[in-house]
Parts: structure tokens; sequence; C-alpha cells
């Protein structure tokens, strides 16, 4: 079974590799297919969500990317398992609320997930450690090629791609980063980037998209557009955009280091001693002291901490995890009892290694 079977260590987007993988932790891209001839999700009844569960299923556990993977329905599944791919950012809310006749197909390495019957019947996605768009998108498109192959997927040869809700009409592709600005946001200059973005239309939410909280100055940034142009378009246009703004990163971090280098080393020396020794901690100052350590490591402060376990730690402190790992229910104080522990087993693993 996924709970029992899966490991982070496996978990090739988190693995702090590919371009600009110290600022970008990871690229997705996101295509919303449906079935034609079928009522969206949200129409649907509950015996005809199963049978396009079923459908879907049979046809993309024969694909080889997904040999191996895991096929769930997640009806079957307790809401803590299921709040887990939530913070693992491979399910929506919406499965983890609503999971009857509704499904997710992962990959061995999770670097690529389908949700089936969210907003539409499929959502496919692909991840790419690092800054990786063009790749994300080959490997996404090349996906969708293959179950065009064997699925009657609702088009029409005027708008495109049919999406339950209009704003994803026309490719149905949405292409995302999530990135880490610290220096921006210490500089006070973060407002002034998003907002660039935003008249470019762009969308900026936080770690866990829409309706999240920006935490530890982790951003998801990803297309507003999809009507009218190509996915290597759209591709090309978030890839020169977000390059910019990684090289406005890159020299507020110069800067920032030059105008106060003994601040920024005991911000970050500081954010390391807490994270390593603290007893009790909360989900945002585990955030928080991330981002700073994460700063250190980039700038050659601290010691070469791998960014993989930097990475794991944003997801395996959230609550559903803590509980899976520690086999209990926890709440409060305890909760941060679990969390300070399991944080601080994490980091002396890695620095010892």
């Amino acid at each position: 079974m996924f709970w029992t079977d899966h490991s982070l260590d496996d978990v090739s987007w988190l693995a702090g590799g590919g371009a600009q993988a110290d600022l970008v932790i990871s690229t997705r891209v996101r295509l919303a297919r449906n079935l034609a001839g079928r009522r969206f999700p949200h129409h649907a009844e509950p015996s005809e969500l199963l049978a396009i569960l079923d459908e879907i299923s049979a046809c993309l556990m024969t694909r080889a990317s997904f040999a191996g993977g895991w096929d769930l329905n997640l009806a079957d599944h307790e809401p803590l398992q299921r709040k887990c791919l939530q913070e693992m950012h491979l399910a929506s809310p919406v499965l983890v609320r609503q999971p009857e006749g509704r499904g997710l197909i992962v990959s061995p390495a999770m670097d690529r997930a389908v949700m089936v019957n969210e907003e539409d019947h499929l959502r496919l996605q692909v991840f790419r450690s690092g800054f990786e768009p063009k790749e994300a998108c080959d490997a996404a498109l090349e996906l969708d090629h293959e179950l065009e192959q064997e699925l009657d997927l609702a088009y029409s040869t005027d708008l495109g791609y049919l999406t339950a809700c209009p704003t994803n009409v026309g490719t149905g592709f949405r292409i995302s980063v999530l990135i880490h600005l610290p220096a921006l946001v210490l500089a006070g200059e973060i407002e002034k980037i998003l907002n660039s973005l935003r008249q470019l239309q762009f969308v900026v939410r936080g770690l866990y998209g829409e309706g999240s909280a920006v935490r530890g100055a982790l951003f998801q940034i990803s297309n507003l557009t999809t009507l009218g142009r190509s996915e290597q378009t759209l591709t090309r246009d978030f890839a020169r955009h977000v390059s910019k703004v990684i090289q406005y990163e890159r020299m507020a971090r110069d800067h920032l280091r030059r105008r106060d280098p003994i601040g920024v080393e005991d911000m970050v020396q500081r954010s390391l001693a807490v994270l390593s020794n603290a007893r009790l901690l909360t989900t945002q100052e585990v955030v928080e002291r991330l981002s700073h350590v994460r700063v250190g490591v980039a700038l050659g402060i601290l010691p070469p901490i791998s960014l993989a376990v930097l990475n794991r730690i944003l997801i395996l402190h959230r609550s559903a995890h803590l509980q899976l790992w520690s086999g209990r229910t926890a709440a409060g104080k305890e909760r941060s009892r679990l969390r300070a522990q399991r944080v601080r087993e994490l980091l002396a693993q890695n620095i010892q290694a």
C-alpha cells in the first residue's frame, strides 16, 4: 500500500536538483481534461463518477510511466491519509473533503499524478525538481498524447479543450513554480515584483495554492491565460518572466549580504540553532526558520545541508505526516513537541552524514 511503501526519499521533485534549485523548489505543469459526452464531476451522479474513475484508472495503469505506482480510490482511505496527499501537493482540498467517486493515480517517483473527478474528469500533473519549465511541459504533453490515443476527450475545434471552469478552456494548461524569495521580502521589494507579475497575467499564491497564506517567503507563481496560445508559447513566456524574478532575487541577496553581513549571518545561524534544538515548534516557525536556513546554505554561511532534506522537512513537519509518523493523534503542545522532534532528527541525520 502507498502508506507503508512510499518514502519522500523517492520523490524525485523534492531532490533539490535541476536548474536554480536553491531558489525554485519545484516546477509543475497541470492539464485539465474531460471525457466527451460525460457530465462534469459536479453535475454527475455517484454511479457516473465511479464509471469514469474505473475507465481512467484502467487506462492510466497500463502506461509505462505509472507501472509500479499507486491507484488510489480516495473513498477507501482515512481522512488523515487523504490529508497527507494534500500536504504532498498531489491532491487538492476537493479530493480530501469529498472522496466519493474520486481517485488519485501516482507514478512510482511521484513525478506524475492524476486527480480523477476533481473539478474536471482528469487533472494531469507533472512535477520537476528546480526550474525546469520546458522539461515539465514536454513530459505533460507526452502523457496527454498517450491518453488521447485511448480516451475520447471533450474538445472543440473553435475553443480547444472543454473544461468545467471557463478560465481553463483552451489548452487547460497551467504551469507553476514553487519559489523562495526571502531577500526580496526582506528588502521590501516583493510587492512591486508581485504586482508586475499580476499585470502580466500571472497568479501568485502561497505554499498550498489558492486561499493559502504566504509563509517563509515561499510563493506559487502560475499562468492565468489558457485560451488562444499554445502550451509551448505559454511555457516560454512563463520561463522568461520567472527568470527575471530569479535574477532580482539573486541581486537582492547580494545587496543584503553586502549591506549587513553580520545581520544575515546571525539570522541564519539563529534559525539553524532553533530548528536543531527546539523542543516545541509551530508550523509557521518551521517554515520561517527553514527559509532562513535555505538562505544560509545558498550563501555558503552554513554547512552544506542537503536541499533535499530541507525540501522534505517542508512536508514532513505538517500535521498529517506527523500523525502518520508517530502513529497517534496529536494536537496542541503534543503536536508541537512531535514536530520539533521530527525536525531535529532529520537535520541531525543530514549534518552527521
